[in-house]
C-alpha cells in the first residue's frame, strides 16, 4: 500500500542511502553515503574550503537531489516522491542560502511573506501583519516596503536569514546565516532560534559559517565532512559514520 504522505505532520528522521552527487562526472563530492543525519540539535556542516558543505545542506534540504541512492525522510524515499506528495514536508523545511535569494522586483515585506501566501498558512493581512512584527523587532520597519536594491547588502542578508523564519518551520537549514550581520541582528537572530527551540516549534537546525564567533553564542554539534565521509561530533565526543 502506498504511503499517506498527507499525513507526514513532524520530521523524525533523516538519511542518506547509497548517496552520490558531483556537479560533473569528472567529480564527485559524495560517492556511496549511507548515514543517519542528527536530529533534534542544532548542527554545523564543517569541513574544508570547498568539501562540499553547502551541497550537503541542499541535500538535507531537499532543494537537490542524489544523481544516485536516496536522501529518506522518516523512512520515505524523497526522490520517489510527486511535487503534491513531497508538499507535507517542505511545509516543515525552510531554507536560507548564503547569498541572493531574494526576488528582486518584489519589496522586503513581499519577500517575507512569499512563503506564507504561497501555502495560504496565513490570510493576506496576517502574514503583512507578521512581517510588520519582524521589521520592527529588527528595526527595519521604514525600509520594509523597498525593493532589494534600494537597501543595504546587510538588509537584505538579514531579509534573506528572516524569510526562514516566517513559516516556523521545524527544520531551518541555513547556509552562512551571520555573514553580513551586524551584531544586534545576529544577537536576535540567535535569540529567536533558542526561543522557538525551547517552545518545541524549531526542532532541527543545519548550518554553515565562515565566522566563528556567532556559532559558539549559538551552540552546536558537529557534522564534519572529510573526503566525502562524514563524521558526527557530538560536543567533544567523536563518531563515525560513512
Amino acid at each position: 500500500m502506498k504511503p499517506d504522505y498527507s499525513m507526514i505532520d513532524t520530521i523524525k528522521s533523516l538519511r542518506f542511502e547509497g548517496m552520490s552527487f558531483g556537479y560533473s562526472s569528472e567529480r564527485r563530492i559524495f560517492e556511496n553515503v549511507t548515514c543517519e543525519i542528527p536530529v533534534d540539535r542544532i548542527v554545523m556542516i564543517e569541513g574544508e574550503r570547498g568539501g562540499g558543505q553547502s551541497t550537503l545542506l541542499k541535500l538535507i534540504g531537499v532543494l537537490m537531489q542524489p544523481h544516485s541512492g536516496a536522501f529518506l525522510v522518516n523512512g520515505l524515499n524523497t526522490t520517489h516522491m510527486s511535487f503534491e506528495e513531497f508538499l507535507p514536508i517542505r511545509r516543515l523545511i525552510s531554507y536560507t542560502f548564503d547569498y541572493g535569494g531574494l526576488f528582486a522586483n518584489r519589496t522586503l515585506r513581499d519577500n517575507l511573506t512569499l512563503g506564507l501566501l504561497y501555502h495560504k498558512s496565513l490570510s493576506f493581512d496576517e502574514a503583512n501583519e507578521q512581517a510588520q512584527r519582524m521589521a520592527e523587532h529588527f528595526g527595519f520597519q521604514r525600509q520594509i516596503d523597498e525593493r532589494p536594491a534600494a537597501v543595504s547588502g546587510g538588509l537584505r542578508k538579514l531579509t534573506c536569514v528572516l524569510r526562514s523564519f516566517m513559516m516556523n518551520p521545524e527544520m531551518l537549514v541555513m547556509d552562512d546565516p551571520f555573514m553580513g550581520l551586524d551584531t544586534e541582528s545576529a544577537t536576535k537572530v540567535i535569540n529567536i532560534i533558542h526561543e522557538r527551540r525551547e517552545a518545541g516549534q524549531m526542532k532541527h537546525v543545519f548550518f554553515t559559517s565562515r565566522d566563528e564567533f556567532w556559532p559558539k553564542k549559538l551552540g552546536y554539534d558537529s557534522l564534519v565532512l572529510e573526503s566525502g565521509a562524514f563524521k558526527f561530533r557530538e560536543k567533544s565526543k567523536l563518531t563515525g559514520a560513512a
